[in-house]
């Protein structure tokens, strides 16, 4: 199973090998109490034992067939990086990246979990190997492994979601070149640049879901489920609502964007020349924001698309399309159990 962990809800899929695709075997999705996860931390693991079981054992489509499970690690609490680590040091290959690492993560190493994958290079002859990295307090997995224990069930990989997210927004074989993901949840926003379909790059913004309801809750004098209904039903469309919740909503996607130009033009100027950003996907909830991939692409002028189920995956019906920007991370963490793809640990994050 992939089941995608955040502080307002868990979401599982479970898919199956199905001739040269996969199918989904099964789906659901439970609301968490207030106060049970925080800014992606277990703070009550029995609270979350209780609704990640009932999640797994009453879904809406079909049982799962195991305990297994791959699960997310929160983006703004962990840590991604490329970084290169020069060839001959092959042998002594874990001292060379823990010195790169304790330069550029901001964690004390022996208080945290460290997993890599050397990324296959097109020649032998170049000096250095790129690595990417991922780091993770100890203190945030192991309350990870508690609620999953609690539960029964069996934790085999923790990953961050940033690596689900590009495994299933950017299906099985993307285009060659950089590509950008815009992750709109309840509570942030991350950023992603992939290269192919490994995190190069990943962080987070303030701007979320609730921020925005609670924005047109504000200036509109809304209560909360008018300010929730308006912005489904409106969006940034200006001929919904006389345009007052697309002049409303507008101005709060400005720094979002600048942020994004920002990390565009640092990264490319880093980056390997054929690595040039060629596209953006958005996924999560506020995807489906009506009219947002058309503002997007009208400021950063690059193609924009919303993501959806990936292509390897058979949909049992099509009403299940509509909420696969939701379903993107658990998909993607569901894919790599089905893909048996494995690291270098057994806390493989």
């Amino acid at each position: 199973m992939g089941i995608d962990v955040s502080d307002q809800v868990l979401r599982m899929v479970q898919l199956v090998p199905h001739g040269r695709a996969f199918r989904l075997r099964s789906i659901s999705a439970r609301p968490l109490p207030e106060g049970v996860i925080v800014e992606g931390e277990v703070r009550n693991p029995t609270k979350a034992a209780a609704v990640l079981r009932d999640l797994v054992q009453k879904p809406s489509h079909h049982h799962p067939t195991t305990k297994s499970a791959t699960l997310c690690l929160p983006e703004r609490k962990t840590f991604t990086k490329i970084i290169e680590v020069p060839r001959q040091a092959a042998t002594t290959f874990e001292t060379a990246l823990r010195e790169g690492l304790a330069e550029n993560i901001p964690l004390k190493l022996d208080e945290a979990y460290v997993d890599w994958q050397i990324i296959p290079s097109q020649s032998e002859k170049t000096k250095t190997v790129r690595v990417i990295v991922a780091v993770a307090p100890q203190l945030l997995v192991e309350g990870f492994l508690t609620m999953c224990q609690l539960a029964g069930i069996v934790p085999v990989v923790l990953e961050p979601e940033s690596a689900a997210l590009c495994r299933s927004a950017l299906d099985v074989q993307p285009a060659p070149g950089s590509h950008l993901i815009i992750d709109l949840g309840a509570t942030r926003t991350g950023i992603i640049i992939a290269e192919t379909d490994l995190v190069a790059y990943s962080s987070t913004v303030n701007l979320s879901g609730i921020g925005l309801t609670q924005v047109l809750q504000t200036k509109l004098g809304l209560n909360a489920e008018e300010a929730e209904q308006a912005k489904r039903i409106c969006g940034l469309d200006p001929k919904r609502g006389k345009g007052a919740v697309k002049a409303t909503l507008e101005p709060e996607f400005r720094p979002l964007f600048q942020r994004i130009l920002e990390v565009i033009s640092f990264y490319e100027e880093h980056a390997p020349k054929q690595a040039k950003v060629q596209d953006i996907t958005l996924v999560g909830g506020g995807a489906r924001l009506s009219f947002l991939p058309e503002l997007v692409q009208s400021t950063i002028s690059l193609p924009v698309r919303v993501g959806s189920w990936p292509k390897s995956v058979n949909i049992p019906s099509d009403d299940l399309l509509r909420i696969g920007p939701s379903y993107l991370t658990a998909l993607g963490l569901a894919l790599r159990g089905a893909m048996g793809a494995s690291w270098s640990s057994p806390h493989a994050l």
